[in-house]
């Protein structure tokens, strides 16, 4: 009779398992601080990568629903007109985001500029009936960030690009400090 040996197999170490759990918590404050300095630094270029993406999405869309639609006619003998005009239409719709991004980019920033205008003079205007300076105040500042809105980048995704760098910081810090 021969003998075999049982081996045993050994569970992973808490180690390993903690390594991991550490790069992965790494990987946001990361990902944010990357972001963060694109929305800073190209707000503009980074709003018209949006309209790409979004119009590959509806031309992927479109192409999809045509695909579907020849298919059942072929298969099926089944004509869907809705699955036709659905694909059609989106595909339209995608090409023409992709043709006009910066024109739609532009047109947004006017949008969000002319609602920052328009809140401040409200808050300007209010403020002087109640006489509420710190009122006044945010109006003038909103006011300064719709015209510079219009008139310069998109301040909107700048600030909103600072405070991703400012919370990936503070992540980065407290990740830090877990680890003493």
């Amino acid at each position: 009779m021969k003998e075999t040996k049982a081996t045993l197999i050994k569970p992973k170490k808490k180690n390993e398992n903690k390594n991991k759990k550490e790069s992965m918590k790494i990987l946001g404050p990361i990902l944010m601080l990357v972001l963060g300095i694109i929305l800073l630094t190209n707000s503009s270029k980074a709003v018209i990568l949006v309209f790409y993406v979004i119009g590959a999405i509806f031309i992927l869309v479109g192409i999809w629903n045509l695909v579907s639609y020849y298919k059942m006619k072929k298969e099926l003998n089944i004509e869907d007109n809705g699955k036709l005009v659905l694909g059609t239409s989106t595909l339209f719709i995608g090409i023409v985001i992709l043709i006009l991004s910066g024109a739609i980019e532009t047109f947004l920033r006017f949008i969000i500029g002319i609602i920052l205008i328009f809140n401040g003079l409200k808050n300007a205007i209010s403020s002087l009936s109640t006489k509420n300076y710190i009122t006044l105040v945010i109006g003038i500042v909103l006011i300064g960030m719709g015209l510079y809105t219009i008139l310069a980048e998109n301040i909107i995704f700048q600030i909103i690009g600072v405070l991703l760098i400012i919370s990936s910081i503070v992540d980065f810090i407290g990740l830090l400090s877990t680890k003493k």
